[in-house]
């Protein structure tokens, strides 16, 4: 039968590797851009609107009607009658770099941050 012994060194190790992955997981979130533009863009173009100022915007494209609410800084599809739904449970989006996608009617809502560019793309 193995026997292990558990010494200092395997411990701190342990413990090194363990540092490491609870560091690699929070940086993304320490260094988040908040959004300041929606970035709309359809078939037909592209729109842009502030996430500061609340509206509502209503798009129809490959004959899918979507509502886009913006509120409180964060932009996200209040209704839409595309067959599967997925950009109304996407959530709310706010920080550089997040997307709502709905592929029947091919829009696709993204957040920028104040430059235009996005901190990062998460795929």
């Amino acid at each position: 039968m193995l026997q292990t012994k558990l010494t200092l060194r395997d411990i701190v190790a342990a413990g090194c590797i363990l540092l490491a992955a609870v560091a690699l997981f929070l940086l993304p979130f320490l260094f988040v851009n908040e959004g300041e533009t929606l970035v709309i863009t359809t078939p037909d173009g592209s729109q842009v609107f502030s996430l500061t100022e609340d509206r509502e915007i209503v798009l129809t494209s490959r004959d899918v009607m979507l509502t886009v609410c913006i509120s409180d800084g964060a932009a996200y599809v209040v209704e839409s009658n595309c067959r599967d739904g997925v950009c109304k449970n996407s959530g709310r989006i706010s920080r550089a770099g997040e997307t709502i996608l709905c592929a029947p009617a091919g829009v696709t809502l993204t957040v920028r941050g104040g430059d235009g560019n996005v901190d990062f793309v998460a795929g």
